[in-house]
């Protein structure tokens, strides 16, 4: 049995846990209404609302990364490429592919569809885009507060994506590399690449947006 002294110090740790989440959650918030703010200095004191442009952009983000998933192989790989430069060759494994060619993996595509290439990709600094749409959330899926933490889950993880499917490309070039490294290191990026769509689902779903088929198309 714990003492009277153990309990209240326990029941101390758990006030500052809540405390602390508490407080964390006001800072998020606080941060997306200065986001506003920033977003649209011409007007004094107002926030930022995203436009329906802005979110036909998280929906249509949405539905590539869903192709992504869906034609997984054929995208990360490669077969019969031209020729390469030499930082190319080095962020490839070649296999052996039919007719005496040859395969790359080429795990970079999935920076591509995560928005991390171009600034006309429809998720490119998505994390943005969607605090904008704060005042948006139905409060019957999840409260705003819920709503901003979620898009700290989903940045966080697309950047941990991101930089699984950088050190993939390096599998090969590294010391102790290999085809076999890559394929691993791939392999943990599709897991990375699902919960990334999982959590922009979850936001599209918190916004009231169709959810789009999957397509691989930027517009």
């Amino acid at each position: 049995m714990h003492s009277r002294r153990e309990i209240t110090n326990l029941n101390a740790l758990k006030n500052d846990f809540t405390s602390a989440e508490s407080s964390r959650r006001h800072f998020l918030l606080l941060l997306s209404s200065a986001t506003f703010a920033l977003g649209n200095p011409n007007t004094a004191g107002a926030a930022a609302v995203a436009s329906p442009a802005d979110l036909r952009k998280l929906q249509i983000g949405h539905s590539r990364v869903q192709y992504l998933l869906s034609n997984w192989d054929t995208l990360t790989e490669t077969c019969n490429n031209k020729a390469m430069s030499n930082t190319e060759q080095k962020q490839v494994v070649r296999t052996e592919g039919g007719g005496g060619g040859f395969c790359d993996k080429t795990p970079l595509i999935v920076q591509e569809y995560l928005g991390y290439k171009s600034t006309e990709d429809p998720l490119f600094k998505a994390d943005k885009l969607m605090l904008k749409a704060v005042s948006l959330v139905d409060e019957s899926v999840m409260d705003a507060a819920d709503y901003v933490d979620l898009v700290e889950r989903y940045r966080e993880k697309a950047d941990q994506t991101s930089l699984m499917a950088y050190t993939s490309s390096w599998g090969e070039a590294n010391p102790n590399g290999g085809k076999e490294v890559v394929d691993e290191y791939l392999e943990r990026t599709k897991d990375e690449v699902k919960e990334t769509e999982r959590l922009l689902r979850s936001i599209i779903g918190a916004l009231k947006l169709e959810v789009l088929p999957p397509s691989n198309k930027k517009a």
